[in-house]
This record gives structure tokens, C-alpha cells and sequence, in this order.
């Protein structure tokens, strides 16, 4: 068994645990949700995290299930995947992505900490809701976006 073979057999066990787990855990959320219904928790964000799950190992499964079976397809994914190049681009956007994230929590923080001596007004509810969602998705397009600009720009 070559390089790319052992690598490409890695990303589709990969593929197949998260699909695994995710399918594990959606159907924990469902049961615990119908066994456990008078409990004021929304077990519904376990079901959300195993389709998560799923949805990234259908990805894997589809990325890598074609490149088994191609060879030529196969070196090109393992290349596209290790290139120098191409990691650098990954490592520079990740760390803008960080930034990003770490500026936004760290507003959240200081918010939360004059919202205790009652200089601004509380999060809570929807606003603490969508703050955290934007936390976390603004992150996520400045790396989708840097991945963009980076590959471009090089």
C-alpha cells in the first residue's frame, strides 16, 4: 500500500466516523428528546450537532469516494491537500479568522463585564443569541474569505 493510497483510506474512515458519530448522536437527540420532553432543556441542539456531524462526513465520503477511484484524481487531491502553498493560505487565513474571533469574544467579555456595573444594557435573550451567532459566523467568513483573496493574490 503506497503514500496515497494509506492517505486516502485515513480520510475515508475519517469520513465514515463523523458520519458514525453524527448519526449516533442525532439519534440520541431524537430519543432523549421524546424520553425527557417535560425537561425545560431543548435537546434538540444534541440532534443539530449530530446532523452537523453527518453532513461533514457526507463531504468527506463524497471528496474522497470519487478520488478511490480514480487514480489520477487521487494524486491530485493528496497534492492539492499537502501542498506548501496551499497550507500556508490555510495558516494565514486561520489566523485572521482567530483574530477575528478573539476581537468579537473579547468585546462580548468587556460588554458582559460593564453590563455588570450597569453601564450598558444586559445581553440576554435574543440579543445574547444572535451576538454568539455572529461570533460565530463572522470568524467563518473571514477565513472562507481570505481563503479566497489569498488564492488569488499568490
Amino acid at each position: 500500500m503506497n503514500n496515497r493510497t494509506r492517505w486516502l483510506l485515513t480520510k475515508l474512515r475519517l469520513g465514515w466516523a463523523f458520519l458514525a458519530a453524527g448519526a449516533a448522536l442525532a439519534l440520541a437527540g431524537i430519543i432523549i428528546g421524546l424520553e425527557y420532553d417535560y425537561l425545560p432543556y431543548n435537546f434538540r441542539v444534541i440532534t443539530a450537532l449530530g446532523i452537523l456531524l453527518i453532513g461533514i462526513g457526507i463531504s468527506y465520503l463524497v471528496r474522497y469516494w470519487a478520488a478511490q477511484k480514480d487514480e489520477a484524481a487521487a494524486q491530485r487531491a493528496m497534492v492539492d491537500e499537502m501542498d506548501e502553498r496551499t497550507m500556508a493560505i490555510r495558516s494565514r487565513a486561520g489566523n485572521r479568522a482567530y483574530w477575528v474571533s478573539a476581537g468579537l469574544l473579547y468585546a462580548g467579555i468587556m460588554w458582559a463585564g460593564f453590563a455588570a456595573n450597569g453601564s450598558l444594557p444586559p445581553l440576554t435573550g435574543d440579543t445574547l443569541w444572535y451576538y454568539l451567532a455572529a461570533a460565530l459566523l463572522i470568524p467563518f467568513a473571514v477565513y472562507i474569505v481570505s481563503l479566497i483573496v489569498e488564492q488569488h493574490k499568490m
